[in-house]
């Protein structure tokens, strides 16, 4: 209860008090002390009664404005939760995404072919069923024998590496796509960056393998050395800023968590 609302109270008594104090001057003698103590009486029960309603209008009022404080709290609490969490899986995942991708495709710089030519019949087919290779290609291959077979195979496993780093590379470019609105500022750049690096060593890769044979021209390893060294960078970088954030995030999620319980 406020000042403003005690003096309404207090200047209502007084009222009273006047209107009380009229009748016993009209009245005097014997009839005035009854009429003052039956004044006394109903006056402080008067009062009472409006302090009690007054007190109970405050307490009622007092708490629709807690609940509604707290409904907000608790609102604006999962709202930063929920965006915590998301941020923490989109990183995450994002950041897994990435780190295969690139691995795959700053690979591509170098080959270890398998002497295929020095296998047995038995054991080639052993080795191309393990690859994976169809049946009727098995059945092709099997056909080839020394150099030739040695060639065509490193042309096929060239094609395997890149129809997998290009598969890394779509994947992680979709996750980008769609949870990126989640990262803070400043991450969404660099992990572009480095989807570009990974696309035009993937572009750079298709060309040589495409070309094998032809003989290695000038920059047909540029866009792939670039992102053994400009990305390599980067990846560095950004490495230690998702680890940061992801810290961060999960700190700042586990206070939310408990600032909310402690306001229940």
């Amino acid at each position: 209860m406020n000042a403003q609302q005690i003096s309404e109270i207090v200047q209502q008594g007084y009222a009273v008090v006047s209107q009380v104090l009229v009748t016993f001057l009209a009245a005097g003698g014997g009839l005035v002390a009854i009429s003052y103590f039956s004044f006394r009486f109903f006056a402080s029960k008067w009062l009472e009664t409006k302090f009690a309603e007054r007190l109970q209008n405050l307490r009622a009022e007092q708490d629709k404005t807690i609940r509604y404080v707290q409904s907000t709290i608790d609102r604006e609490i999962h709202r930063a939760k929920k965006l915590y969490d998301s941020e923490f899986t989109a990183l995450s995942e994002c950041w897994a995404l990435l780190r295969n991708a690139y691995d795959h495709s700053a690979a591509s710089l170098i080959s270890f072919p398998v002497p295929v030519q020095r296998m047995s019949q038995e054991e080639f087919e052993r080795h191309l069923a393990q690859r994976g290779m169809i049946e009727w290609e098995r059945n092709e291959f099997k056909q080839l024998t020394g150099r030739e077979r040695q060639e065509k195979y490193h042309i096929w496993s060239e094609w395997q590496r890149y129809i997998k780093a290009e598969q890394l590379w779509r994947e992680y470019r979709s996750n980008l796509d769609g949870k990126s609105i989640f990262f803070a500022e400043g991450f969404t750049e660099k992990f572009r960056e480095l989807e570009d690096l990974i696309f035009k060593s993937n572009q750079e890769y298709e060309h040589r393998i495409r070309t094998y044979g032809e003989g290695v021209r000038v920059g047909a390893f540029e866009a792939t050395d670039r992102l053994g060294n400009d990305g390599k960078r980067l990846m560095i970088e950004l490495e230690e800023l998702v680890r940061k954030r992801l810290w961060s995030v999960a700190i700042d999620g586990a206070k939310s968590t408990v600032g909310a319980a402690g306001l229940k």
